[in-house]
């Protein structure tokens, strides 16, 4: 590991956002701002001057610190939230404050022996590991950790069906790995006999099978399908394979307690349901996890970078797993932008390397 990998969601790459690298500041000015953020995730208390000053990091006088602190007020990087109070840090000066970060330090003390020695009792359990792997992450960094369980990117069709319902009206019925099964009503044009009904769930079911998702959706408008109730059959089939596998894995999550109980949330209880909303919601959590990579490192969400307005108030980590063998999963934690990302970051990377490690050695053996 060695930096966090800062990105904006497509969602606000072109809204003039600068990533965090790109913002240079003055070496002393850099310098106060890194105090001031690491104090108030420290102390979840505004940091006024004269505690900077009495920090005796700087060999300035007060006026120079309050100067100083003035100009990364007037630039975004500071906020204070009452006129009389110290200054906190703002999106931007969390943005700053991530992107200078180094993380080629091993991760938190104890993280590695209690995930993995935990993990070898159950070596053959995937569910058991991802439930695990949350525990430890959300106890060790105090926040909400949520990972969803490995699955194929693609599920792969079992079985398609054609259900009469009406003379007008036909239930096209999806069975999918993992036991899922998705049906959507097709209204008919015309009456259809039954044995063009079963040529078209064969053709239809030998023209998806093999395929992935992106390869269908390219060809969803074809031209070489000239029957009417065939276009209508490969559409609503080509859109529920779309909604299948936007569907994320199993998820589990730990550290509710911890999640509640920061200040900010302590305060405004509201912010942090409408955060639980989003994980709990499939299709907003499908939508919050779609910016993961694989096999890279951690993505960064800070504040208005992440692309759920239930998350603005909040930092989201986030890292993919399984990749090389096609079993995906993610490993996350939200917590309010006040977190310690300098521990936060290389956990979520290490959970990430554990997951794939255990994913790849069983997938080795057919998993």
């Amino acid at each position: 590991m060695s930096r966090a990998q800062y990105l904006p969601s497509s969602s606000k790459i072109d809204d003039g956002k600068s990533s965090v690298l790109d913002m240079a500041l003055p070496e002393r000015r850099n310098t106060i701002l890194t105090f001031i953020v690491d104090d108030y995730i420290s102390s979840a208390v505004p940091v006024s001057s004269s505690t900077v000053a009495k920090s005796g990091t700087f060999n300035v006088s007060s006026a120079t610190i309050r100067n100083e602190m003035g100009v990364l007020i007037d630039e975004g990087y500071l906020l204070r939230p009452h006129t009389s109070s110290g200054a906190i840090p703002s999106e931007k000066g969390y943005r700053h404050f991530v992107g200078g970060l180094d993380f080629s330090s091993p991760p938190p003390d104890g993280l590695v022996s209690a995930l993995k020695g935990q993990m070898d009792v159950t070596p053959d359990d995937v569910d058991a590991w991802v439930q695990i792997a949350a525990s430890v992450i959300a106890d060790i960094i105090g926040a909400l950790a949520f990972i969803t369980a490995p699955r194929a990117k693609m599920p792969d069709v079992k079985q398609i069906e054609l259900l009469r319902l009406h003379d007008m009206l036909v239930m096209l019925v999806l069975v999918l790995q993992e036991a899922r099964v998705y049906r959507q009503v097709i209204e008919l044009n015309r009456e259809i006999p039954d044995p063009q009904l079963e040529r078209t769930r064969n053709k239809v079911s030998a023209q998806v099978s093999g395929k992935n998702v992106d390869e269908l959706v390219a060809n969803k408008d074809r031209q070489d399908i000239e029957d009417d109730f065939e276009r209508q059959v490969w559409e609503a089939t080509i859109e529920a394979l779309v909604h299948a596998d936007s569907v994320p894995g199993i998820r589990y999550m730990s550290g509710f307690r911890h999640f509640m109980s920061d200040p900010e949330l302590v305060a405004q209880p509201q912010r942090g349901a409408m955060a639980l909303s989003a994980l709990e919601n499939d299709d907003a959590f499908a939508d919050l996890i779609s910016g993961v990579s694989y096999g890279t490192e951690p993505v960064v969400w800070i504040g208005t970078d992440n692309n759920r307005p239930e998350l603005f108030e909040h930092s989201v980590i986030m890292s993919g797993y399984g990749g090389a063998v096609n079993a995906r999963g993610v490993v996350g934690l939200i917590s309010p932008m006040r977190t310690a990302y300098d521990r936060a970051i290389p956990t979520v990377s290490f959970a990430a390397e554990t997951l794939d490690e255990m994913v790849n050695r069983g997938g080795a053996r057919g998993f």
